[in-house]
């Protein structure tokens, strides 16, 4: 995982803020202590009622890292994931959903795509 920023108004080009790899050790649920020079995965659970006292979880990943800094002005920040990446991020946060649940998210994004106009610049 990769995190850059680039200048707007001056682009003298990338600057890495943060690099790491997303290992399944590294995530945790409770960062309780940050250190320099180590890169932090949180999963972060809340709980939100949905109907008849029933409960859903929903989850974020929080990524915390060491990084040494000398910017000034208004930069893009620019945050890089791999497809391996994403996909342990989002078994982290849908791993207790069962296959069903799974299908219909996955068929809801489907039918988005098909629905959506046509993208610029694709073949």
């Amino acid at each position: 995982m990769r995190v850059t920023v680039r200048g707007w108004a001056r682009d003298f080009g990338e600057k890495e803020i943060l690099s790491c790899e997303l290992a399944y050790a590294d995530i945790d649920e409770d960062v309780k202590r940050l250190e320099r020079r180590t890169t932090y995965f949180q999963v972060e659970r809340h709980l939100r009622p949905v109907y008849r006292g029933r409960r859903k979880v929903d989850y974020n990943i929080r990524v915390f890292g060491h990084a040494e800094l000398t910017l000034s002005g208004s930069y893009l920040v620019q945050l890089e994931l791999s497809r391996r990446e994403i996909a342990r991020l989002f078994y982290e946060t849908n791993g207790d959903e069962g296959l069903p649940e799974l299908l219909q998210l996955f068929s809801e994004f489907k039918q988005q795509d098909l629905s959506a106009p046509a993208k610029q610049g694709t073949a």
